[in-house]
Parts: C-alpha cells; structure tokens; sequence
C-alpha cells in the first residue's frame, strides 16, 4: 500500500531527519521505497511504499514516536495513495 505521511511539527527538518534515521532500520522489514519532500522548515511529507500496515501502525504508536511527537508538537496526517496506469 503507497501513503503519504504529512507531518507538520515545531522542529526543524535535522530534527524530522535524526528521527526518520534513527527509525529506519526498524521499519526496513515492513517498507519498500520512500521519498521525502520538504515543504516547508517544520512541515513534511513521506511518501512510502508500506508491505504491513500493522506493524507501521505499531511503529507509529509506538513510546519512542510518540515522545517525539510530544517533544515537537508533531500532527500526522496519512493518506493512502493509489497511482493510475
């Protein structure tokens, strides 16, 4: 399943990148591609190819994403995706 992650937070995108690097290697077996488009400093978006939404669901939930989130104010909103042939 292809979504897109925007994240709008009170950070700035070193701050987004540190975190998105140091979670990487947990979400490896559950993902496939990404992209990431800055829009603005504090504001993302992730564009991410997911292979089990469960265990994106868990990592998004998780303690450690969620003391992030609280640390910069952090709102996601998540969209599903769907490319056209």
């Amino acid at each position: 399943m292809n979504i897109c992650v925007v994240s709008t937070f009170d950070g700035t995108t070193d701050d987004y990148m540190e975190m998105f690097n140091a979670t990487k290697e947990k979400a490896a077996d559950f993902f496939t591609d990404y992209d990431i488009g800055i829009i603005r400093e504090g504001k993302i978006a992730l564009m991410i190819h997911i292979t089990d939404m469960e265990k994106f669901q868990e990592l998004m939930t998780s303690e450690e994403m969620q003391a992030w989130d609280t640390k910069f104010n952090c709102v996601d909103e998540v969209y599903s995706i769907e490319k056209n042939n």
